[in-house]
């Protein structure tokens, strides 16, 4: 009966420190993710990047686009899996008022990137552990 519970202990001993080393520091890794976006075969000058998990557990991510580059570090990275990519970018000097608005009125701008890479993007992105996480997309 001591033999049972010696194993018991040690089985358990055993399954505490195996889940100790497993869980590392109990956070979730996160991966930075960076790249390059352009337009019309250059650099997008300025706009938005997000990326939309797969799978709803995972989040979602993004970063502003500047001169076509965009970032999101490793603190606020993105988990391993897979993404659709959605670009945004606004002419803000696109904000003419028509004749007829009120005073004072500035209709918000249109975005100038084709649906096909924002609301009904086909862009795609698979985050991996072993990266480099690294997406160039090309938007018209």
């Amino acid at each position: 009966m001591n033999d049972l519970r010696s194993l018991h202990r040690l089985l358990c001993m055993c399954i505490v420190v195996v889940g100790m080393l497993g869980c590392a520091d109990g956070r979730v890794k996160r991966y930075a993710v960076s790249g390059v976006v352009q337009w019309q075969g250059k650099p997008l000058d300025q706009g938005a990047i997000t990326f939309l998990a797969e799978d709803p557990a995972l989040g979602i991510g993004g970063a502003m686009i500047k001169d076509g580059q965009y970032s999101i570090p490793e603190k606020e990275g993105l988990l391993a899996g897979m993404y659709k990519v959605t670009v945004a970018s606004v002419d803000s000097k696109n904000r003419v008022p028509h004749p007829d608005s009120p005073p004072g009125y500035l209709p918000v701008p249109k975005d100038r990137i084709q649906p096909k890479y924002n609301t009904k993007t086909i862009l795609t992105a698979e985050v991996k552990a072993e990266g480099p996480n690294t997406f160039n997309y090309e938007a018209h």
